[in-house]
């Protein structure tokens, strides 16, 4: 609906016509290929992953992964699983706030992009 602007005058003499590819009705739509979304509460720990207030740090979010180490290759039953968190940077596209405290917002990691 508000998602075409004309630029340099009125209508009739506009130097050029301006066109948003956003939803303006309160909607979060893909607008990436491989990008994903999250939901998260204000004030948890993604939101100062994704919204960190220091300067230097960059916007990042982290997957888990899972590792078995073995450790005696008689006995499988005794492997063990190991999680660790790796970080990525991710650039954050687009956030829709809803409810009171909860948030959603669409990113992708900037190692996709390239």
């Amino acid at each position: 609906m508000f998602n075409s602007f004309y630029v340099g005058g009125s209508t009739s003499n506009a130097k050029c016509e301006v066109h948003l590819n956003a939803p303006s009705t309160g909607f979060i739509q893909k607008s990436n290929p491989v990008s994903r979304f999250i939901r998260f509460k204000r004030g948890s720990e993604i939101e100062e992953l994704l919204f960190p207030v220091e300067a230097n740090e960059k916007p990042r979010l982290y997957y888990t992964e899972t590792k078995s180490i073995k450790s005696d290759p008689f006995y499988p039953w005794r492997d063990k699983e190991c999680e660790k968190r790796v970080y990525e940077e991710v650039t954050v596209l687009q956030v829709c706030v809803f409810g009171e405290d909860y948030m959603l917002a669409e990113y992708v990691f900037n190692k996709d992009l390239k």
